[in-house]
């Protein structure tokens, strides 16, 4: 407990340091963590004898997070549906015949790619969130928007379901996940969310609907996540942080959360 403790005071100091330098000194570091989720997938799928292309989803990936460092949702679009061309044709090429792997490929890429970008997406872009809409730097607020509600769902989930956890919510899946943590999460997510908002003097209907975007999003991440982890028979994705796992296990409800709160801020403008 304690080196798990000690990672994620570390993990949460840097985080934050990241958020506030913003760029790229963001954006690399989104970069270098997507590549190293998206090898932890590609040694996950061993284990069910599939293989992905590394160099065309790892290509795919990188272009698509790095595009978000212009802080364009235009261009991030456009960049990512012209990688996924370009991964589609790439690996049409190498071999036309292996449909699974290349399924599995271009759904990591699409995952990741979508994922870790539109977070780094969030920090600067100002077409999603209008300068003078909060009391600060948009860009901050909306990073530490999707950082503090995931954080908070994963946290009082697992606070409420050690505490009051009785009925298990997809044993097949999760079998420690139960409705109590569930609620626990969801509860933490929007009250956090919205003291946020507050403290940043943003629209509270707006802050309160953001929220419970977040939290049902989150465990749907992590369910996610869990669900590949049992489909490969494994515990964790890797083991790059002490006491915590993997990149991925660390950033699952992040990869849902993000792309969501990107998309309804793009769809409210």
């Amino acid at each position: 407990m304690k080196v798990r403790v000690l990672t994620a005071i570390v993990g949460i100091i840097a985080v934050l340091g990241l958020v506030w330098l913003g760029g790229w000194f963001l954006t690399g570091a989104v970069f270098l963590v997507s590549l190293i989720a998206l090898a932890e997938y590609d040694r996950m799928l061993k284990q069910i004898s599939i293989r992905i292309y590394r160099i065309p989803a790892a290509l795919a990936v990188g272009l698509t997070v790095l595009s978000a460092g212009f802080y364009s949702v235009r261009i991030f679009t456009a960049l990512l549906f012209l990688t996924f061309c370009l991964l589609l044709f790439l690996i049409l090429a190498i071999k036309k015949e292996d449909m699974t792997n290349l399924v599995y490929t271009s759904f990591g890429a699409l995952y990741f790619g979508i994922g870790f970008g539109t977070l780094a997406l969030l920090r600067g872009s100002r077409e999603l969130l209008l300068v003078g809409a909060v009391n600060g730097d948009p860009g901050v607020f909306l990073i530490l928007f999707a950082l503090v509600c995931t954080w908070a769902s994963d946290s009082f989930a697992y606070l409420a379901g050690r505490s009051f956890g009785k009925h298990k919510m997809a044993p097949h899946i999760s079998p420690n996940k139960t409705v109590e943590g569930l609620i626990g999460g969801a509860v933490g997510c929007v009250v956090l969310g919205m003291a946020l908002g507050f403290g940043f003097k943003y629209d509270m209907t707006h802050a309160f609907f953001l929220s419970v975007m977040a939290a049902v999003m989150a465990p749907v991440g992590d369910l996610f996540e869990s669900y590949v982890k049992r489909a490969c028979d494994i515990k964790d994705s890797g083991n790059i942080l002490p006491g915590h796992g993997g990149m991925m296990d660390r950033f699952d409800s992040l990869l849902f959360v993000a792309p969501s709160l990107a998309a309804v801020l793009a769809l409210l403008r």
